[in-house]
C-alpha cells in the first residue's frame, strides 16, 4: 500500500508538458526515480466539463454512470448557477469510497463534486456562493461562504476552511488555489492521508480570460510550478514523499471563441420561451442549457421536440452548430446521458450562447466561462487534449498514448494498492498485464 496524492490542473494539456519540463516542481515530478509515466492526449468525456469529467476521474465510469452531466444544474429561471457541488449526486463509487472500504485515510481539498462526503474525512470542496444578494458587502461574502463550507466540509475540513478563510476575498482564483494549497500542506502536516486528490483553477481562467496560447498562460504555469513544489516540499518533510504515488493532470482541453451562436433567440421567437423584460426565463417548453462549445436541448414535454427542431433549423443551415445528436446517439457513441432531448455542437470558433433575445450571434463574453475567448465543453475528439502524469513506487516511467479518463482511477488504485471491483468501473487500468496504453518512442 502507498500513498496517493492527485493534483487535477484544470485545462493542463499535453502540450504544455513541452513548457513546463523546465519548471523545478514539474520538472522534479518528470524525472522523478526512473522518470515518470506521462500519458499523452487521454481521451476526454462530452461534454469536456470540469465537473464532468473530474466525476470521470474520480471514479473511473462514464458519465452515463456517475450521473453528471454538466457542471451547472439545470434551472433557467437563475441562469442555471447551482453547481453539481453535492457528492450526492454521484451514482458511483469513487476512489475515495474504495479506499474508505479498505480501511485507509481520505483527504480532498477542492476537488468537484465531493460537498458532504462521507466517504471523505478531511474535505474541503469546492464550493462557492452564487447568491447575487450575498455579494453585495465584504460580510455578507464572507457569511454565504461560513454558511456553504460549514454545510460542505467535515469537521477537520471546517476547521482548515476557519485557518484559511483570509485567503479568500472571494471563491475565484488566484486565491481560491492559494487556499487551497494552504489547506493542503495543513492536512499533510497534521493527517498524513492515504489519499489526498486537489484541484487547481488559475490555468483554466487564463486561458478562458486571454485565450487557448495566450502569454498569461505562462504565468498561471509558473503559479502551479510554486504551489506544485509547495505539497512536495510538504511530503517529503513528513517523511512520506518516497512512499507516494504522486499524480499531476489535466481534465479536458480548449479550443478558440470569436462568437456566441444563441440558439434560445430561435426558441424564444418560436414561442417556446417566454421572456421576462429583464430578459430573463419565465417560462419555458424548450430551452438550449450551453455547455459551452455545445448545448444540450431539454423539453418539457417530449412532444414539443418537432417544433423545437424547426425553430433550430436556421442553425444548421446557416452553419452555426456542424452536429446534432439524438440522446441515443450519445449514450452509444459518447457515454453521456441525462434528461436532453438533442445535443448541439457549435461551428468551429463559436460558442453556444444563453441569451433569449437580442442577435442570434453575437460577440465573446468573458462574465462567463461558457462564452469567453476560449472555453471547452466540445467533442472529445476537438481541440487540445489532457494529460496524465504519474510517479513514484512502482511506476513503470515511458510516454503513452491509448488513456482515457475513465482509465485514470483504476490505474492509480493499482498502483497505491487500493482494492476495488474492476467490474463496477468503466475503465481499465493502464498498469495492468494486457493494457490499452501503447508505449511511445521515446523522443519527447
Amino acid at each position: 500500500m502507498h500513498h496517493l496524492f492527485v493534483m487535477s490542473v484544470d485545462a493542463l494539456f499535453t502540450t504544455d508538458l513541452a513548457d513546463v519540463r523546465h519548471l523545478p516542481g514539474f520538472a522534479e515530478v518528470l524525472g522523478r526515480g526512473a522518470g515518470a509515466a506521462v500519458y499523452h492526449d487521454v481521451y476526454c468525456v462530452y461534454p469536456t466539463l470540469t465537473y464532468v469529467c473530474h466525476a470521470t476521474m474520480a471514479s473511473g465510469c462514464w458519465p452515463m454512470h456517475h450521473g453528471v452531466p454538466h457542471n451547472q444544474r439545470l434551472n433557467p429561471a437563475i441562469c442555471d448557477r447551482d453547481w453539481y457541488w453535492e457528492y450526492a449526486s454521484m451514482r458511483v463509487p469513487t476512489v475515495f469510497d474504495w479506499a474508505k472500504r479498505a480501511g485507509l485515510t481520505t483527504a480532498n481539498v477542492g476537488w468537484p463534486v465531493t460537498a458532504g462526503a462521507p466517504c471523505i474525512d478531511h474535505n474541503v470542496p469546492e464550493v462557492w456562493t452564487v447568491d447575487p444578494e450575498a455579494l453585495q458587502t465584504p460580510e455578507a461574502t464572507r457569511a454565504a461562504l461560513d454558511d456553504i463550507y460549514r454545510r460542505g466540509c467535515s469537521s477537520s475540513g471546517y476547521e482548515l476552511y476557519e485557518a484559511h478563510r483570509d485567503l479568500l476575498a472571494n471563491n475565484k482564483t488566484p486565491e481560491l488555489d492559494e487556499f487551497d494549497i494552504a489547506c493542503v500542506e495543513d492536512i499533510i502536516h497534521r493527517h498524513h492521508p492515504d489519499v489526498l486528490y486537489t484541484h487547481q483553477a488559475q490555468l483554466d481562467h487564463a486561458r478562458h480570460l486571454h485565450g487557448v496560447h495566450a502569454p498569461q498562460v505562462q504565468e498561471a504555469l509558473r503559479m502551479h510550478d510554486a504551489w506544485l513544489q509547495r505539497v512536495i516540499a510538504a511530503l517529503k518533510s513528513e517523511g512520506i514523499w518516497d512512499d507516494t504515488i504522486f499524480v499531476f493532470l489535466g481534465d479536458h482541453g480548449h479550443i478558440q471563441i470569436d462568437y456566441q451562436v444563441c440558439p434560445n433567440v430561435l426558441l424564444a421567437k418560436a414561442g417556446l420561451i417566454d421572456v421576462a423584460p429583464d430578459g430573463n426565463v419565465a417560462g419555458w417548453r424548450a430551452y438550449v442549457q450551453s455547455s459551452g462549445a455545445s448545448g444540450q436541448l431539454f423539453l418539457r414535454d417530449q412532444d414539443d421536440l418537432p417544433a423545437a427542431r424547426r425553430a433550430l433549423q436556421p442553425l444548421l443551415d446557416e452553419g452555426l452548430v456542424s452536429d446534432v445528436f439524438t440522446r441515443e446517439e450519445v449514450r452509444v457513441r459518447f457515454h453521456e446521458e441525462g434528461e436532453f432531448a438533442l445535443m448541439l455542437e457549435a461551428a468551429p470558433n463559436h460558442c453556444i450562447g444563453a441569451e433569449c433575445t437580442g442577435e442570434l450571434v453575437v460577440g465573446t463574453d468573458a462574465t462567463d466561462y461558457k462564452f469567453a475567448v476560449s472555453t471547452h465543453g466540445h467533442l472529445p475528439f476537438r481541440g487540445e487534449k489532457p494529460c496524465f502524469v504519474v510517479s513514484g513506487p512502482g511506476v513503470a516511467p515511458g510516454h503513452f498514448a491509448g488513456a482515457r479518463l475513465v482509465d485514470e482511477a483504476p490505474t492509480l488504485m493499482d498502483l497505491a494498492g487500493i482494492p476495488y471491483d474492476p467490474n463496477a468501473l468503466d475503465g481499465e487500468s493502464l498498469v495492468a498485464p494486457v493494457s490499452r496504453a501503447v508505449r511511445l518512442p521515446q523522443t519527447w
